[in-house]
């Protein structure tokens, strides 16, 4: 296994016990958001400062932003509309306007009310 993706794997690891507890406690949606970027932006720098481990930091912040991201929306969903089958593609408001939601948390912090 290269080092790279023990880094992957131990922070997806972690995010997924974050969104465990955010949906456990019911926790603020602005608290999970801003915990998760902290592991993110936490992860990011370290590979940052060891530039033997990665050679585009930038792609690796993606992918667990990305996954941070997914698995936040996955919450959001009731699993009646999960289990419902989609066509290839086909986002609804609501999944648009959830994901426009945690974007803004994630880099804003805080949502307008």
């Amino acid at each position: 296994m290269k080092c790279i993706d023990a880094i992957e794997g131990t922070v997806k690891t972690i995010l997924n016990h974050l969104h465990a507890v955010s949906i456990e406690d019911h926790l603020d949606d602005t608290e999970y958001v801003r915990n998760a970027r902290a592991v993110i932006e936490a992860t990011h720098q370290f590979i940052v400062n060891n530039p033997e481990i990665v050679e585009n930091p930038q792609l690796l912040k993606d992918v667990l932003y990305a996954y941070s991201r997914n698995l936040w929306l996955n919450g959001q969903q009731p699993s009646t509309q999960q289990d419902q089958a989609k066509p290839d593609g086909a986002a609804t408001e609501e999944e648009e306007y959830q994901t426009y939601y945690y974007d803004y948390l994630y880099h804003r912090g805080i949502y307008p009310r």
